[in-house]
Order: C-alpha cells, then sequence, then structure tokens
C-alpha cells in the first residue's frame, strides 16, 4: 500500500520516514458501527497543500 502525507500529498516511506498515522471517523450505521479513515502525516513540517505549483513539483518544464 502506498501511504501519502495527509498535509503535503507526497510519498511515506514507513521504512525511511517519520510519521504518525492519524484515523478520523468516517461515517457510522443505523446500527451504530463507526466506519473509520485512516491517514498518515509527516513528523517534520509540511509545505503547505497547494503552495507548490504542479509543473515544480514533477520537475516538468512549463
Amino acid at each position: 500500500m502506498i501511504l501519502l502525507c495527509e498535509r503535503c500529498y507526497a510519498p511515506v516511506d514507513p521504512a525511511a520516514d517519520r510519521f504518525y498515522r492519524l484515523a478520523h471517523i468516517d461515517h457510522s450505521d443505523a446500527d451504530g458501527n463507526v466506519f473509520w479513515r485512516h491517514t498518515v502525516v509527516h513528523v517534520e513540517a509540511c509545505p503547505a497543500a497547494g503552495t507548490v505549483d504542479p509543473v515544480e513539483q514533477h520537475g516538468w518544464a512549463a
């Protein structure tokens, strides 16, 4: 499974990167079962999402 940081959308390598695992309640059904959405974020600060132009992020020429 590929892990993506929820803040910067960069790949997270479980063997090399420090990261937090988070769980958010996604929804619940009428029977009271709760469904969770699991995510990860880097421990170190990420650039804010949307501040990097996709062309710059991938190294593509404009």
